[in-house]
């Protein structure tokens, strides 16, 4: 059962072992689900008491989509993605950039964004 008292972080990677680590590291301030189910960001299927969402999946025009329509359905939900950059893919980091409210490369400096998950939702 969740603590009613921390907010809740929805992190999805479709490696297991990713979210394990992430979870472990925001477990203590933050009530943490976690998946490697894509499907769990569509908007009828995001866990309603998420108060943000990490992605850790490189940008493609799917999952864009796939968060265009968690942007439209959940405007105010804080949206983080972390992937590896690729200078050959400048124009779709951008439109990242301009969708999500963070984006962190990997390899991740994990002071930052947990900088940024307080700065988003508090602890």
């Amino acid at each position: 059962m969740p603590d009613q008292s921390k907010r809740t972080i929805l992190i999805y990677s479709p490696d297991m072992n990713f979210c394990f680590s992430l979870s472990s590291l925001f477990q203590d301030r933050y009530n943490v689900i976690t998946s490697t189910d894509p499907e769990l960001l569509d908007p009828e299927r995001t866990i309603s008491a998420a108060h943000l969402v990490i992605i850790d999946e490189e940008p493609s025009e799917k999952m864009m989509e796939r968060v265009k329509r968690l942007r439209t359905a959940r405007a105010e939900l804080p949206v983080i993605m972390l992937y590896v950059f690729r200078p050959q893919a400048m124009e779709l980091d951008q439109a990242v950039k301009d969708l999500v409210n963070g984006v962190f490369y990997k390899p991740l400096n994990v002071r930052d964004v947990s900088h940024s998950i307080e700065e988003l939702i508090g602890v």
